[in-house]
This record gives structure tokens, sequence and C-alpha cells, in this order.
């Protein structure tokens, strides 16, 4: 009895030791930052999901290679980081990406790639099989922030102005911005009031904080009191000026609020830091469907606002922040449609 004990014990052992080393040994993932992480909260947030999953799963750190500013040369670091055959999974993100992936998951078919927050049908309508693809509802998000800037400018808070006018600032153009993000801004500002008028800026640069600051200015002198900013450092500028102005801010994907509390009312949040997260974790069990694309908003929880925060609940009027949280669960529950009726 004794000896088959012992037996048991060491093939137990064993066995836990071998999976332990699988485990360690498992998948390895690279991700490649289409831009610069210091700068851009979005992007530290994701690293952050990434190393999640990897110390869950018992892997090593992922290897993060940064694009920098050079744009042109994003594509030839995927092909790179392709060619060494040291990855088991390459991971980057945003629409800018969507070109490339595309082009070099069909160089490297064994390779296995993931596209997260970036719309995979701007380059393609068949998905390779040896790619996913994962994005935000952006219509959830711009029917957020134009209902939030409907209500601040027909409030009676102290820098919304009698004009019914809300701005959005975006450093470029994008399709998913012109065709999707944007006209959802416009409906949810309009389920407000159906008078309020959306005035647009395209900075035509990412880094330019003056052009951002400049644009601000033109708006609020047309009478805009509230401006939704797009991702992108200039659009910062923005900020500074409406500090000066005495006008209003609301900030996207990140939560903004702290750096200027009583300029940034609000936030448009995307949890991707938790998306990342779950990708890795499905694709390192072999659970995530390649060949596909996932689309993920409101209703899953990933696309929401800064209803927590300690600024935004101590200085939104408590009947707007009643009528955002009655809007979110509305949109939640599919009884909204962001794009209209």
């Amino acid at each position: 009895m004794k000896s088959k004990i012992i037996i048991t014990f060491i093939g137990v052992f064993l066995g836990v030791t071998i999976f332990t080393l699988v485990g360690f040994a498992g998948p390895s993932t690279a991700i490649l930052i289409p831009g610069t992480i210091g700068d851009n909260p979005l992007f530290q947030e994701d690293i952050k999901g990434a190393k999640e999953a990897a110390e869950i799963a018992g892997l090593k750190e992922p290897k993060v290679v940064e694009g920098g500013d050079d744009y042109a040369s994003y594509e030839k670091k995927l092909i790179s980081l392709a060619a060494t055959n040291q990855y088991d999974i390459l991971v980057t993100f945003t629409d800018s990406m969507a070109d490339s992936i595309v082009k070099v998951a069909n160089m490297f078919p064994e390779q296995k790639f993931i596209l997260v927050y970036g719309d995979i049908h701007l380059a393609t309508e068949e998905i390779p099989p040896n790619l996913f693809s994962s994005k935000f509802r952006s219509e959830d998000q711009g029917y957020l922030a134009g209902y939030f800037a409907g209500l601040v400018t027909k409030s009676n808070l102290p820098n919304a102005n009698e004009e019914l006018k809300i701005g959005i600032m975006m450093p470029d153009i994008y399709p998913a911005w012109n065709d999707i993000l944007i006209p959802a801004y416009e409906h949810g500002a309009k389920a407000v009031d159906p008078n309020i008028e959306v005035i647009q800026s395209v900075l035509g640069s990412w880094v330019d904080v003056s052009k951002g600051a400049q644009a601000a200015k033109m708006q609020f002198a047309q009478g805009v009191d509230i401006i939704l900013l797009l991702t992108g450092s200039a659009c910062m500028g923005a900020v500074d000026e409406a500090k000066v102005e005495g006008k209003y801010i609301i900030g996207f994907n990140t939560n903004i609020i702290h750096l200027e509390p009583d300029v940034i009312l609000g936030c448009v949040l995307i949890n991707n830091r938790e998306e990342v997260k779950n990708i890795l974790l499905r694709a390192y069990k072999n659970t995530l469907p390649f060949g596909t694309e996932e689309v993920v908003g409101a209703k899953e929880g990933v696309v929401s606002f800064t209803f927590d925060d300690p600024n935004y609940k101590q200085r939104v009027p408590e009947e707007i922040q009643i009528a955002m949280l009655e809007c979110y669960k509305r949109l939640q529950n599919g009884e909204i449609n962001p794009l209209g009726d």
C-alpha cells in the first residue's frame, strides 16, 4: 500500500511539474504599438492588460515594440516580427493598422495575428484564417458623448451659454469617425434637443498642440461651449484654451478629468485593458476564433462613462448624472439606436 501511495504521489508531482513547465514555455506574444506608449494612456492600458494575461496564464511577459512617429515603418516592423518566427501571437491596434495586418497575415499564414480596436473591414471583407479582430462600437461612444454634451449645453452650469452649439475635434479623418462616431454624437445631442448644432474641427496633426488650441478658440468664438476631443495629443491643446475661455471639454477613451477637473466634465470610456486581457487569455487557451471579428460596446460593459469619478460626481449637476445613467442603461438594453431610427 505504501509503495502505491508513493508512486501515485510522484506521478501527480511530475504531472504538475510538467504542466507548469509547458505552461511557462507556452505561447509567446509580441505587441507592436502604432505610436509610443509614454504619451498615450490607451496604449498604457493595453500593455497592462497584456501583462495581466501573461501572468494569469503563467507565461513570459509579451515583447513590446514601439512604432514611434514614423508611420511608414509600422508595417515593416510587423513584417520583421513575423519573420523572426519567435512569436506565436502578434498583436497590434487601431484602424491605421488594418491594411498592414491583413497584408502581413497573408504573407505569414502560419503566424497568428490579433488586431484590437481596429475595423478590419476597412481592409478586407474576408478575414484571413490566422487573424482575429476586435473593435469597439464607436457609435455607442459617440452617442453617450453627444447626449452628455447636449445636457451640458442646455444646462445652467456657469460656463454653458445660451447658444445650442457643441463641438467635436479630431486629429485626422477616419472612416469610423466620419461615418459612425460623428453621426452618433450628433444623434445623441439631438435626442436632448433637436436644435443643437455640431461644429467639427480636423487638425491634420496628431502631435501639434497649438493646432488644438487654435481650433478650440475658433469653435468657442462660434458659440460652442463644450467640445469632445478624440484621441491624439494635438487635441489636448483645446484643454488649455477651454481653461482660458471658461468652456468645457469631454475626454475620449480614457479618464482625463484629473488633468483639469473644472474644465473636463466627463469622459466616454473604453475598457481596453480588460478586452486585451480577455482576448489574449482566450488565445492562450486556444479558444479564440481566428478568422472572425468581435464587436463590443455598451452592452458588454466595454464602452462606458466616468460615472464614478469623484470630480464628475461633485461638479456635474445631479439631474445630468441621473439622465446619463438612464441613457446608458437604455443603450445597454438595446432600446436606443445610436445612429438613428
